[in-house]
């Protein structure tokens, strides 16, 4: 028999699950070695400890919630290559011609759109291999277009809608807020009118899946003057607050928030923290529930955990659970396939009811 030290020693991470509500967790742990060596020992099929282990490991965040992992070595050490070197196109579609390659189809904020390449040019002098890579570096080739050869050049990078896109529809200012992992205030300072002001602004947070905490919290800063913005709060640290400051700056025009079901996280607490300081109502449908803070631990073995480690809390107290997001003030169904969030503004409106609900309960 293997030694109980070596079981011992993974016993305090794997037998978390059965820490929960028990008087004596030293009991618990000494249960569990037990139990490993029990396997070690009489299993039919002998199982390597390491795989018992593993496999202990990952009950553990079955156990939590759906926003907590472990990752074994292997798998962690994949999923950091995939990241530092992901391999990808230019964001274009590809097809053999007499002309050489045809793009057919262009990805949506890709690069090969972001250089000016459009559907129908003819690339020459290059097979199409040469266009897969690993982000962060460069292709070059030659497009052809009525005749006329371009050179270019594209950097290769996962295609990313803009953070900010905005329009001007009857006096109202339509803000399309795609995510938070670039800057959203400043742009959307530069692109609201002074003079004269808005008559108000239509908040889109539908599909934003979120990003920096803090930049959210910046952008409801611009609606309110005071009030807590979100609480962070973690077990065993000081609760971190995020309030409002006052600025001749403010934005006093009324506001009115689009939601989807894949608003989430950040930009679930910038809706829920407009709503809950009285500066906003929202349309749309439920969000998706996730309010939580999750930290990466890594180990000496290579693997690694993700752990939620606190929720953030919104201005009245609630916390944005799993499954359980916001409610819209008015509950509208969303347009059937994906936003078109790249068409005229008035075209939008007409086609999109989330948005004219937006535009009617502004004009009230």
């Amino acid at each position: 028999m293997k030694s109980l030290g070596y079981v011992g020693a993974f016993a305090a991470g794997a037998g978390a699950t059965l820490l929960i509500g028990a008087s004596d967790p030293y009991a618990a742990l000494d249960h569990y070695a037990q139990v490993v060596s029990d396997v070690d020992s009489y299993a039919a099929a002998e199982v390597p400890l390491s795989s018992v282990v593993t496999a202990s490991l990952l009950g553990v965040t079955g156990a939590l919630d759906p926003h907590s992992a472990y990752f074994p070595a292997e798998v962690w050490t994949k999923l950091r290559r995939q990241e530092a070197g992901l391999n990808l196109g230019i964001g274009a579609t590809l097809v053999k011609d007499p002309c050489g390659l045809r793009v057919s189809e262009l990805e949506p904020w890709g690069p090969a759109e972001q250089v000016g390449v459009l559907s129908g040019d003819c690339i020459v002098g290059s097979e199409p291999t040469q266009f897969d890579g690993v982000v962060g570096t460069v292709v070059q080739f030659t497009v052809v277009r009525d005749g006329k050869p371009r050179d270019l050049a594209i950097l290769r990078a996962v295609a990313r809608e803009p953070a900010v896109t905005t329009a001007v529809l009857n006096g109202v200012v339509v803000a399309r807020v795609a995510h938070f992992h670039d800057p959203v205030v400043d742009p959307l300072v530069r692109a609201v009118p002074t003079r004269p002001p808005p008559r108000g602004m239509i908040l889109d947070l539908r599909d934003n899946p979120g990003g920096q905490v803090d930049e959210a919290a910046r952008l409801v800063d611009r609606f309110v003057s005071a009030g807590t913005i979100v609480t962070v709060r973690q077990r065993g640290v000081f609760d971190k607050i995020i309030v409002a400051t006052q600025s001749r700056s403010d934005w006093t025009f009324p506001v009115v928030v689009l939601v989807d079901g894949e608003t989430a996280s950040a930009g679930e607490i910038a809706a829920g923290a407009l709503r809950e300081l009285h500066r906003a109502s929202l349309i749309g449908m439920r969000t998706y529930g996730k309010g939580s803070v999750q930290r990466l631990f890594q180990y000496d073995d290579g693997s690694a955990l993700k752990l939620t480690v606190g929720h953030y809390v919104l201005p009245d107290g609630d916390v944005i659970a799993p499954g359980a997001g916001l409610v819209p003030d008015e509950v509208v169904a969303r347009p059937a396939g994906p936003l078109d969030v790249r068409s005229p503004v008035a075209v939008r409106a007409a086609q999109d009811p989330q948005l004219a609900a937006a535009m009617a309960r502004l004009s009230r």
